[in-house]
């Protein structure tokens, strides 16, 4: 250890100060980049100047080893790592995230002082909490920290040998291997970027780092890591850089951060010296496990069992199983369905995502569903089929599908409306009203779809009319129309159609805005003639607050609704006597679907629809809903406003044909199973 005289030391100190001092002044003109990095410059000489980390006789070390185990018993490997880690420490905490069976608390506590707390905020959140409750005053007792998850298999090297060789007199902290610099993809890292960073799934904090109240301070101060991405952007790829600005120095074993080497090359990083292997690097098993990684490289795996086995005394068995293990998970199979809408649109993403998911357990496949923000290539691996939601033809989707063309993994590509081509969107009134600058926008997203569509397999759609005119564009098109789920069925159950005590009959529309509405336009003249002729309807608008003039003098025969969610919609729907569902006849139009039919037919309340695209499919006109043609709006709905018992009568038909052939349940037939 240095000795230095208490006066000579205080002259060493007050020199540097007036040196730093000086240095501050010339640089406060300087940008505020610069200003930190000569700030780093001189807290690392300063740090570099007064560091002591000689252990002697030998170092003295903690251990914080963090353990989840998804399965029933703990895994071999991971005590193996662990049992070695004890021999060269002298404490050791072990932190579980979630549950173990006992006799596994058991063998830990023997190795161990066992804390289990809740499975949030991953390995980081671990040893947060363990820090946090030992306190400084407590690890300054230590000359070391490890700070170790249970993702290493090994050690296939002494673990005293390996720390001989890292110079602790020059460094503040280390590990085992470094991340590489790329774009913060967790959109949470301060420094806007991913820096370089040591991987901390094993980190040694050495004394001069250990015994500083700023390391304590950046733990109090860490926000919650309750996500994949909180954890890195967090704390993984921040940490290094972090006290790195503040003067500390770093390295690590294996300094190569190309090609993400602890994963895809472990028997390289190994005959490097690295004293372990990462769990997740046994996954790359095959060459065509990087297939869905957007990688070409050969497995090392074959190998590493090779090296192992006769370079080392490490039980192969536990190396097989494990890779056993990964073959056996990638036999399991989902459909994956992604997401373009992601509930921006909620009746889509519940009718054609959310509902399809649940049609297809019913089928008796597993069903994985992902946002299109948040698609990753690996969400693909283990899918027998994909399907793709109203989408544009976005570079990782275009990649999805050359990659599934590799793999013989078809590719479905789902829309419920004519927005994949601008010659059915033009007929839309709202897009002439868009400004050029919105309109060349929204044309182009349209096309996107256009694109996206063509490079798909096969095409799934919600309506005959819609099928009929995906038929120009792709040769398969499958039909699997919209139909109730399980949750909308139980509440609409709950909710059958209610009886005032009144004689008052309640028509209801249920869309968007009345003002400049096309659908209600074409109807209003019967509205408003029905309105005159019967002192007893009411008119129900849902969602609705701009009323026209010559709707508003109905004074209260008008009533509005606001906007309610789709749980809290069938009862207000079943408070209803008559529901509108009004199209004018075009294109765009005869292809939308049945759902306000649907809805209303489950609560028992009777539609009157325009005889039109699938309406006119659906409905058996006077059986189980009224179909009308634009002039026949008055004649029909009148015929319902007069015969209470007509109404009932149509209702219970409706009720019947939607419960035995258009809800999640109901539906037998595979659409998946396409014939060649």
């Amino acid at each position: 250890m240095r000795i230095i005289g208490n006066k000579y030391f205080f002259v060493k100190l007050k020199a540097l100060l007036h040196k730093v001092k000086q240095f501050f002044k010339k640089v406060a003109l300087l940008g505020k980049k610069a200003f930190f990095k000569l700030r780093c410059i001189i807290l690392r000489a300063f740090r570099d100047y007064f560091r002591e980390n000689d252990y002697l006789p030998r170092p003295k070390r903690v251990l914080i080893y963090n353990i989840f185990e998804g399965r029933e018993t703990l895994q071999e490997y991971k005590v193996i790592f662990l049992e070695a880690l004890a021999k060269i420490v002298d404490d050791i905490y072990i932190v579980v995230n979630g549950e173990l069976s006992q006799s596994d608390i058991e063998r830990l506590e023997k190795i161990g002082k066992v804390t289990l707390r809740e499975n949030k905020g991953y390995d980081v959140a671990a040893f947060r909490a363990r820090i946090l409750n030992l306190g400084s005053e407590k690890l300054k007792e230590y000359d070391q920290l490890l700070l170790v998850n249970d993702t290493n298999i090994g050690p296939f090297r002494d673990l005293e040998d390996v720390f001989s060789a890292v110079n602790s007199k020059d460094l503040d902290f280390w590990g085992v291997s470094l991340g590489e610099v790329q774009p913060d993809f967790t959109g949470l890292n301060p420094f806007g970027y991913i820096p370089e960073h040591i991987q901390t799934y094993f980190v040694v904090i050495e004394r001069s780092l250990l015994h500083q109240s700023t390391f304590y301070r950046y733990w109090e101060k860490l926000g919650d890591t309750n996500s994949r991405q909180k954890a890195i952007g967090r704390h993984e790829t921040y940490f290094t850089k972090h006290f790195a600005n503040l003067g500390f120095r770093y390295d690590a074993l294996i300094r190569d951060t190309s090609d993400s080497a602890m994963y895809i090359h472990p028997l390289r990083v190994l005959k490097e010296g690295s004293p372990l292997i990462k769990y997740s690097a046994l996954s790359n098993y095959d060459d065509n496990q990087f297939i869905w990684q957007g990688l070409e490289r050969q497995s090392e795996v074959p190998e590493l069992i090779n090296y192992i086995e006769q370079k080392t005394d490490y039980p192969i068995e536990i190396i097989n199983s494990i890779i056993r293990d990964f073959k056996k998970k990638s036999e399991h199979k989902y459909v994956l369905i992604i997401d373009g809408v992601e509930n921006i649109i909620p009746q889509c993403t519940r009718y054609r995502v959310l509902n399809k998911a649940e049609q297809l357990k019913q089928l008796g496949y597993d069903v994985k569903v992902v946002n299109l923000s948040k698609l990753q290539l690996l969400d693909c691996k283990g899918a027998s089929h994909i399907i793709i939601y109203r989408a544009s033809d976005l570079p990782i989707l275009s990649q999805i599908c050359h990659l599934a063309g590799r793999t013989g993994v078809p590719v479905f590509y789902d829309i419920d409306d004519l927005v994949f081509d601008t010659k059915y969107t033009d007929q839309l009134a709202y897009t002439q009203e868009l400004s050029s600058i919105d309109k060349n926008n929204y044309d182009e997203s349209v096309r996107g779809y256009g694109r996206m569509l063509k490079k798909c397999d096969a095409v799934i759609t919600s309506t005959n009319q819609l099928a009929e005119e995906l038929r120009n564009y792709k040769s398969t098109v499958i039909l699997n129309r919209n139909v109730l789920s399980e949750e909308l069925v139980e509440i609409s159950q709950k909710n059958p159609h209610k009886d005032f005590d009144d004689d008052k009959v309640r028509m209801a529309y249920f869309s968007g805005s009345i003002t400049h509405n096309e659908n209600f336009e074409m109807i209003k003249p019967a509205i408003i003639s029905l309105l005159k002729k019967y002192k007893n309807l009411e008119l129900h608008l849902a969602g609705h607050l701009d009323i026209p003039k010559d709707i508003a003098c109905f004074g209260e025969q008008i009533v509005t609704h606001p906007y309610v969610d789709w749980r809290e919609l069938p009862k207000l729907i079943s408070e209803m006597d008559i529901n509108l569902a009004p199209l004018v006849k075009s294109t765009f139009n005869e292809a939308k679907s049945e759902i306000k039919w649907l809805e209303a037919s489950a609560v028992k309340v009777p539609t009157v629809a325009s005889r039109i695209g699938s309406f006119e499919d659906m409905i058996e006109d006077g059986v189980d809903g009224l179909l009308a043609t634009d002039v026949e709006w008055e004649e029909k709905l009148e015929s319902l406003i007069t015969s209470k018992d007509y109404r009932n009568r149509i209702a219970n038909s409706a009720y019947q044909t939607v419960m035995t052939n258009a809800t999640t349940k109901a539906i037998k037939n595979n659409f998946l199973e396409v014939e060649e």
